[in-house]
């Protein structure tokens, strides 16, 4: 199954200083966008994979992306990805940050230690549009107190089998 993806950022900031007669605007856009086409080369990639749920202080949520369980046209499938694009996380909560690290020394998407606290409404999001894109290790979720719902999606080079 052949794949296109589009990863997008768009920030477009307004900014106003009143004067004495009159009013100046400042505007600050900052915007990026990556197609990604299928293959394995450049700015090529194969699959794409996504979850919703949530992570809680009292254990982890992990994600090994070489081995992901996963459910397509209702039939439970694995999603092997051999090297990560593009990465989504999202704390969807409205109290309490997700926190976000990698298991796997090396895998620059994600922290080898410590973590990166992404707080309620935030999003973290990498792109690494390059032939070997980033490493496929494990990714963890957790949350700082109680459970944080989240979505994570992640799109690389890889199968479904």
């Amino acid at each position: 199954m052949p794949l296109n993806a589009q990863v997008s950022v768009s920030l477009v900031a307004h900014e106003t200083a009143a004067g004495d007669l009159s009013r100046a605007m400042r505007v600050t856009p900052a915007t990026f966008a990556m197609l990604f086409t299928d293959g394995t080369a450049a700015n090529q990639a194969q699959v794409a994979w996504s979850k919703s749920g949530t992570a809680g202080a009292a254990g982890t949520t992990d994600f090994t992306l070489g081995s992901l369980a996963d459910t397509r046209d209702g039939a439970a499938v694995t999603v092997a990805f051999s090297a990560i694009k593009a990465v989504y996380v999202r704390n969807t909560a409205t109290s309490g940050s997700l926190l976000l690290g990698g298991l796997s020394p090396g895998f620059a998407a994600f922290p080898a230690s410590g973590t990166i606290a992404i707080a309620p409404g935030g999003v973290y999001c990498v792109v690494s549009p390059s032939e070997s894109g980033f490493a496929a290790a494990t990714a963890r979720l957790a949350a700082s107190a109680g459970t944080v719902a989240y979505e994570i999606a992640v799109i690389g080079e890889g199968t479904v089998t």
